[in-house]
C-alpha cells in the first residue's frame, strides 16, 4: 500500500503540474503582445503613465474573455450602456473618467489612489484585482484577474489583463492555469 500511495501522489502531482503549467496549451490563445499592434511607451517602475485623452469605448482585442470586457467604460465606471467615447484626465493621484454618448455625458467618476481605486506598478495604471469563486457538488474554483493599462507610442491605451485560476474537478482532480488577454483602446481623432 505504501508503493500504491506513492504512485497516487506522483500521479496527482503530475496532473497538477501539467494543468498549472498554463492555460495557453489548453486554450491555444497566445499570451504574447499582438505583433501588429503599436509598441508600448513604457514608463518607469512605480509611476503611472499619463492616460489623459479621448478614447473609443470599445477596444480591439486579442481574445474576448467575457462579454463587455472590451468596454473601457465598463472597466473604469461599472456598467455604462450606450457609451461611445471615454474621456480621461489623469494626475499623479487621481483619474477623472467621463463616459460620453450621443446625448452627452452619461456617467463620470473620480478614481483615487488614496481610495485604492488604482495603483501604479510596472509602469502601468493598475486596477484592483477581481476575485471570482464558486463551488457545487462536482467541484469548485477560484480565479483572479487584474488589468494593467499603459499608453502605446501612437497614443492608444493598451490593456493587459492577467488572469489565473485554480479548481478541483469532482473535488479530486486539481486544474489551474493562467492567461493574458490584450486590449487596445484607440484615441478619438
Amino acid at each position: 500500500t505504501g508503493a500504491l500511495a506513492s504512485m497516487k501522489s506522483i500521479f496527482v502531482a503530475y496532473i497538477g503540474v501539467t494543468f498549472l503549467s498554463g492555460c495557453t496549451a489548453l486554450t491555444g490563445i497566445s499570451p504574447e503582445y499582438p505583433k501588429d499592434w503599436p509598441p508600448i511607451a513604457f514608463s518607469s517602475g512605480e509611476e503611472c503613465p499619463d492616460l489623459s485623452g479621448r478614447y473609443q469605448n470599445l477596444a480591439t482585442y486579442s481574445f474576448l474573455p467575457m462579454t463587455g470586457a472590451n468596454s473601457l467604460a465598463l472597466r473604469l465606471l461599472g456598467e455604462v450602456k450606450d457609451t461611445d467615447l471615454v474621456v480621461l484626465v489623469f494626475s499623479s493621484e487621481t483619474l477623472h473618467v467621463e463616459a460620453l454618448g450621443n446625448t452627452g455625458t452619461i456617467s463620470e467618476k473620480l478614481l483615487s489612489k488614496d481610495n485604492n481605486d488604482f495603483s501604479c506598478s510596472e509602469g502601468a495604471f493598475v486596477l484592483p484585482i477581481i476575485i471570482d469563486s464558486g463551488a457545487d457538488g462536482t467541484g469548485g474554483y477560484r480565479s483572479e484577474s487584474r488589468l494593467y493599462l499603459r499608453r502605446a507610442q501612437d497614443g492608444a491605451i493598451i490593456g493587459e489583463e492577467r488572469s489565473s485560476g485554480i479548481g478541483a474537478v469532482f473535488w479530486l482532480l486539481p486544474v489551474g492555469g493562467w492567461q493574458t488577454f490584450w486590449f487596445q483602446w484607440s484615441q478619438d481623432k
